[in-house]
């Protein structure tokens, strides 16, 4: 699977980095989103571009760059909405994309090249559900009746065996 990003629509729709947006940490939070992505992608494969509106750093004019297998674009004097409407009209197959934004004005656009679409809520909560069913499987399952054998019995009889204490000596 492709996903186009509206990162910063999707960085809102995540408690943790909306908070650290409402700080002023942009940076931070940025960093965030591509960590989940990272992950997300470690479990899937898909392949993901995203969209930041602005620049990467105030005296930055970075276009574009890789982290990972991830490429993200930054819109300088553009906007993010901008940047994607092109990535999907240039797109020689847009139906194989699936852009990730909540922007009605971007869904609209989108959806008359046939790309697919998915909103940021929507993402987020997939995201969320991957990442947990990962960790659930990381965690090996108790047995429900262990079944120890007489030298294992025997083992944990010495380990744990109460002995007497002699009393203090007067």
């Amino acid at each position: 699977m492709v996903y186009l990003i509206d990162g910063f629509n999707l960085i809102y729709k995540f408690p943790d980095l909306e908070g650290l947006m409402y700080q002023g940490r942009l940076s931070d939070a940025r960093r965030g989103l591509l960590e989940k992505l990272k992950e997300y992608i470690k479990l899937t494969g898909d392949k993901i571009r995203i969209v930041f509106d602005g620049k990467k750093e105030k005296l930055l004019e970075i276009k574009n760059e890789r982290i990972g297998t991830i490429d993200i674009y930054y819109s300088l004097e553009y906007s993010a909405d901008f940047l994607i409407k092109q990535f999907i009209k240039k797109d020689l197959n847009p139906r194989m994309t699936t852009v990730v934004t909540s922007d009605k004005d971007i869904v609209r656009y989108v959806t008359r090249y046939r790309a697919r679409i998915k909103t940021s809520e929507e993402f987020a909560e997939m995201l969320d559900r991957a990442m947990e069913k990962w960790m659930e499987e990381q965690i090996p399952e108790k047995e429900d009746d262990p079944k120890l054998d007489t030298e294992e019995i025997a083992f944990w009889e010495r380990l744990f065996r109460v002995r007497k204490k002699q009393p203090p000596e007067l």
